[in-house]
């Protein structure tokens, strides 16, 4: 045998034994008890946050009273529930969140929950925020995880009377969810590097707003050096976090910010269960037995392994793959995402821009020559409206409607956008090419061309 292929022979047996190492390592059993806290929060979360929507009104606000609903790309077909059907699915999200707290039925109830809140997730755009989404993500990974093996029904109803053993999870879940976790602070970090956080936008003037309205307390301290402690100490949490947390002498430490970090949240901007839902979840990060620990010196036997299918290793290694490059895909558009929006979802970029617009939607009917306007206002919910004068996406969509609707009735419209942006308290550009037919414009992946740059009018 020629050299070469000794040398090929063994470089291939040697990727194939470290191969064979990381899987043993991703299967390694550690104790259950802290995926079992983490299940516990998150399932509670998820059911009180479906309680809040239905006794909110939010259900109807955002799912039924819509006469539009705008879609992601590819999921144009999911429409929400006729009737009454909105509300029953909301309270079978509460019933299927409890399911999964309290681990009954934990692997049907699991899944369950994913597809319902995937449903929900995808009814409208303009209804995206961040913390829904890794609500959605958490609840994939759950439903990948035997997460009921400690804390739960099923598992207090599969004890032997007689068993010590301490129940066991493979340590890719502790590290699937550490890491999930991490990426939101990493990328939030990465992307308050932008040019306009790190001049204190957009929180100076939403703060010079609050101070001449009413906050006593940011008109004492003073707008601009408010903003730039929170732009700036929002910058270090999200660096600090979770490196802190990724080393078990800084965990403490990490925790102690995290907690003061979305405490400080909840407080100033109320975004819901998100703020405790995140400290809730924090403690995944310590050691997997640390619920309890005093109970440690009482297991006798040896853990014992559990097996994980190799179908399930595929699908993590490609989800964090995915979970890895998607908040970077903004790179791949011309302009600041900040302005075009693109690439914007489901990369962490949270409370990066603030942008008050003037939207003009004009309609011409080449048979006849007739010129008029559309007032968005009659057909969307201010929830929707807000969204639209944000994104160009909801903007093209919106027209689409329009265009649909007047072809069915025979005329072949010609659909303009004369729209007027501030980005972050700057002066008024123009952020659409005003001569561009949006009717004609179909929606793509692509970058769209008919945005106009920041620096051009």
């Amino acid at each position: 045998m020629a050299p070469g292929s000794v040398d090929s022979a063994a470089s291939g047996s040697e990727r194939v034994s470290a191969l064979r190492r990381w899987l043993r390592l991703l299967a390694t059993p550690v104790d259950a008890a802290s995926l079992g806290v983490f299940r516990i929060v998150f399932g509670a979360a998820m059911a009180i946050d479906a309680c809040r929507y239905l006794a909110y009104g939010w259900v109807d606000l955002l799912y039924v009273q819509p006469a539009v609903h705008f879609h992601y790309l590819g999921f144009g077909f999911v429409e929400p529930w006729p009737g009454a059907g909105m509300r029953i699915h909301f309270g079978a999200i509460c019933v299927l969140a409890v399911c999964v707290a309290t681990g009954v039925f934990y692997r049907t109830s699991a899944a369950l929950l994913f597809v319902a809140y995937l449903y929900v997730f995808l009814l409208d755009q303009a209804a995206y925020m961040n913390h829904h989404y890794l609500m959605l993500l958490i609840a994939f990974l759950l439903a990948l995880m035997p997460a009921a093996n400690a804390y739960s029904l099923q598992s207090f109803l599969r004890k032997s009377p007689t068993s010590q053993a301490t129940p066991t999870v493979p340590l890719w879940c502790i590290w699937l969810l550490r890491f999930q976790l991490a990426v939101v602070y990493f990328y939030g970090a990465l992307a308050k590097l932008d040019p306009d956080w790190l001049r204190a936008q957009p929180m100076r003037s939403t703060l010079a707003r609050m101070a001449e309205g009413y906050s006593p307390f940011v008109a004492e301290v003073g707008a601009p050096a408010l903003a730039y402690a929170i732009a700036y100490g929002g910058l270090m949490a999200d660096l600090v976090i979770p490196l802190c947390l990724l080393f078990r002498r800084t965990r403490w430490l990490g925790f102690a910010v995290a907690v003061a970090f979305h405490g400080a949240n909840a407080i100033a901007v109320n975004i819901g269960v998100f703020s405790y839902l995140m400290i809730g979840m924090l403690p995944i990060f310590f050691d997997p037995d640390w619920p309890r620990r005093d109970e440690r010196a009482e297991a006798k036997e040896s853990p014992r392994a559990v097996a994980t299918a190799p179908w399930i290793i595929a699908v993590l290694h490609i989800y964090v793959t995915v979970q890895l490059l998607v908040p970077l895909r903004h790179w791949l558009y011309p302009g600041p995402v900040r302005w075009t929006e693109e690439g914007h979802r489901f990369s962490w970029r949270m409370m990066l821009r603030t942008k008050h617009s003037q939207v003009t939607l004009r309609v011409t009917d080449p048979a006849s020559g007739r010129t008029w306007n559309i007032d968005p206002a009659s057909d969307l919910t201010p929830v929707q409206l807000r969204e639209l004068e944000t994104s160009p996406d909801l903007v093209l969509q919106y027209v689409h409607f329009h265009r649909d609707r007047l072809r069915r009735d025979g005329v072949q419209p010609v659909i303009r956008v004369d729209w007027l942006c501030s980005l972050n308290g700057s002066p008024m550009r123009r952020l659409a090419d005003p001569e561009v037919d949006l009717a004609a414009v179909e929606r793509s992946l692509r970058h769209a061309a008919w945005i106009t740059p920041p620096d051009e009018e």
